[in-house]
């Protein structure tokens, strides 16, 4: 989906404050066109998402679990050990507010350059110049952040596996750490960010469109 870059984070946060309303099928609905978007980057753009899902597997747990044991209000004469449709229901949808962010943060962070999402967020902080923050300071960090993350992940996987080690073995990464620092200092493991912020250029017709049609859908949801 080609959209201008201030607008697709116009539309990210208008997702995060409109997820909490969602129904389970329309949380549903909504993951289901993140995949596919995503997916349109082809099998490894989908590896990608699949695994910032699986890194936040126990915050799922833990999340689920919480609304189905800790939360529920104790119910005379039922088993507290088996919870109801309805808290099976609630907990799926809280877990899936942190799916569906985590998701389209990806689909923007593999969409758009971390150069131009820091230009769309200084675009939008603009009016906090009046009170003495600096917008642009402030993006690039976030989209150095945003992509730098993941990309140091990749970096120390790959050193790991130079050294030898395997998923879930915990000998060896001093190995895998003198390999990283190598890799660091050779320029081969270094995390390249952007130095300065690029224009967003000017929203067109289609772009206008395109949002509406997209903010149309986000908050329709909060009425099924």
């Amino acid at each position: 989906m080609s959209l201008h870059p201030v607008l697709r984070l116009v539309l990210l946060l208008a997702l995060g404050a409109s997820l909490f309303r969602y129904s389970l099928p329309g949380q549903l609905a909504v993951l289901t066109l993140l995949v596919l978007l995503v997916a349109r980057g082809g099998r490894e753009c989908l590896m990608r998402l699949f695994k910032s899902l699986r890194r936040i597997r126990w915050l799922l747990l833990s999340i689920a679990l919480i609304y189905l044991v800790v939360a529920p209000e104790p119910r005379p004469g039922a088993d507290w050990a088996w919870p109801t449709a309805a808290e099976w229901s609630l907990a799926l949808r809280r877990a899936g507010v942190l799916v569906i962010l985590v998701s389209a943060v990806e689909w923007l962070r593999q969409t758009t350059p971390a150069a131009l999402t820091a230009s769309a967020i200084a675009t939008l902080l603009k009016p906090m110049r009046r009170l003495g923050f600096h917008p642009d300071r402030f993006a690039l960090r976030t989209a150095m952040t945003l992509d730098a993350v993941p990309r140091t992940a990749e970096v120390v996987a790959q050193a790991a596996g130079r050294a030898g080690i395997k998923p879930r073995q915990f000998g060896g990464w001093a190995d895998a750490a003198a390999r990283l620092i190598e890799d660091i200092e050779s320029g081969h493991g270094a995390v390249v960010t952007p130095a300065e912020l690029p224009p967003v250029g000017r929203v067109n017709v289609a772009d206008a469109l395109l949002f509406a049609l997209a903010l149309g859908l986000i908050l329709g949801l909060t009425l099924v």
